[in-house]
């Protein structure tokens, strides 16, 4: 089973580029919606509200979190950011376990993964696909999201690289997403067909 990891700042298209390898057929798992999925577990909201309560007035409502307020608060405050990582990734290594376990016949699983370099999880994958946007675009997809300011933008940008180049020799293939909907399908397809020799598995037509 081949391991392939797509990466790249908030809003530079990955969901774009996940749902056209969901269409392919291949499995994907989505580090954003494991995150949500793991704090409406108890045991998890249990060890944030012990962490976080005191900190974050209002922090639960109706037994759940409100993710806005923890996510203004730790994204302004690094180290509490790191704290809250500790308690949550831990759970989303343990479903991606599962996920590798559940489909380990397929030629090919895809990891949905923001924070792959930051976090220093290249060496984990066979293949990186990044895609990536001019900062302009970037910026307008991001605040047309639901609760999302500019302030909050841009203490999320703080959190993720911005590709010096170190990490250069890891990507696999680079995607604008900018660009026309038909060219990054053809650019995902073609690169799929290089590393899988799949062409038929594919469907492609």
């Amino acid at each position: 089973m081949i391991k392939i990891a797509i990466t790249g700042n908030i809003g530079s298209g990955k969901s774009t580029i996940t749902e056209i390898i969901r269409k392919l057929g291949f499995k994907v798992f989505d580090s954003d919606k494991e995150v949500k999925k793991a704090m409406t577990k108890k045991d998890l909201i249990n060890q944030i509200c012990k962490e976080f309560k005191s900190k974050i007035p209002g922090l639960i409502k109706r037994n759940t979190i409100d993710k806005a307020k923890l996510g203004e608060f730790v994204f302004s405050n690094p180290d509490e950011l790191k704290k809250l990582e500790e308690l949550v990734h831990p759970k989303v290594w343990e479903s991606k376990e599962k996920f590798f376990k559940k489909n380990s016949n397929e030629p090919a699983v895809f990891l949905d993964i923001p924070l792959l370099f930051e976090k220093k999880l290249q060496s984990k994958f066979d293949f990186i696909i990044r895609t990536y946007v001019s900062e302009e675009v970037q910026k307008k997809r991001v605040l047309k999201r639901k609760n999302m300011t500019f302030a909050k933008y841009n203490q999320i940008r703080k959190t993720q690289t911005d590709y010096s180049g170190v990490e250069e020799k890891f990507v696999s293939l680079d995607i604008n997403t900018e660009e026309d909907i038909k060219i990054v399908k053809k650019k995902v397809r073609n690169f799929l067909e290089k590393i899988l020799n799949l062409k038929k598995e594919l469907n492609l037509t």
